[in-house]
């Protein structure tokens, strides 16, 4: 603003001043000072202008496009080969409609899927769930559904039946698989992986007469019932090896009535007790 300033005032003082020796300026129609003071305006003006721009240009100016580094692609990691799992080698194929041939009705298998098996009312997953049945337990198969993909069992361990998904079976140790109807094609069995074998139920007599006593053989223990029924009240549990003493049989013979040491009565099924 000075630097304007002192030039407005110098031509304030060239426009005024005399011009010696020269024409007068209303001789010549425009003053020569005039002229000098309108150029040196202008060039203030344009300088300040310049000075302006320097400032501004900057700021006007769009930023700078963003480098960033070339991105690297990097290649997925080849898909391993999966060898067959276990439940897929222990499964047996099943034909959409008719019987499995490897467990027709009356065979017995043990569950060989991990997670277990869900029992179910009817012989559909919309079923209701009624429990469910851990890996390795022994079941009796009692029917198929008309399209073969569902098994009516009954429970080696408290003799409860419901439905489960067939294919789900494998054979039982030291037990040999019923043989398959006539008409049914022949199906190869896969023998389960090596493991930790399950318990045997070892052999004896396991009919017993009242008050004798009896040493509980079924590997996975007996549930003790208040009544000689699947349904009745579940009272206590028996372990493996237990002695206890039969006091009688249900009408239909399946069902013990026992007494414990410690003297609790109750009801299990029959043929799990070995003579002491």
């Amino acid at each position: 603003m000075a630097f304007v300033t002192s030039f407005l005032g110098a031509e304030f003082w060239i426009a005024n001043y005399p011009m010696r020796g020269r024409s007068s300026p209303a001789a010549n129609g425009f003053p020569f000072g005039t002229l000098v003071a309108l150029s040196i305006s202008v060039g203030a003006l344009a300088a300040l202008g310049w000075q302006v721009w320097q400032f501004t240009a900057p700021l006007l100016a769009p930023p700078a496009v963003p480098q960033f580094p070339r991105a690297v692609r990097i290649e997925p990691l080849p898909r391993p080969t999966s060898s067959p799992s276990a439940r897929a080698t222990q499964r047996e194929s099943l034909p959409t409609t008719g019987t499995p041939p490897a467990f027709p009705p009356g065979s017995r298998g043990r569950v060989i899927e991990p997670i277990g098996l869900a029992i179910r009312s009817e012989p559909s997953a919309d079923g209701a769930y009624q429990g469910g049945i851990g890996v390795g337990e022994t079941v009796t198969v009692l029917e198929y559904s008309a399209d073969g993909r569902w098994q009516r069992v009954r429970r080696e361990l408290n003799g409860q039946e419901g439905w489960v998904r067939a294919g789900n079976l494998g054979p039982v140790e030291g037990a040999a698989v019923a043989s398959a109807p006539p008409s049914a094609p022949p199906t190869r069995v896969e023998s389960p992986p090596k493991s930790t074998p399950s318990p045997v139920r070892p052999a004896g007599e396991t009919r017993l007469t009242p008050g004798v006593r009896g040493r509980v053989i079924e590997p996975r223990g007996l549930a003790l019932r208040a009544t000689p029924e699947r349904e009745g009240a579940y009272i206590g549990g028996l372990p493996m090896d237990e002695v206890v003493t039969v006091l009688e049989y249900s009408a239909d013979g399946r069902w013990q009535r026992i007494r414990r040491q410690n003297g609790q009565e109750g009801w299990v099924r029959a043929g799990n007790l070995a003579q002491e």
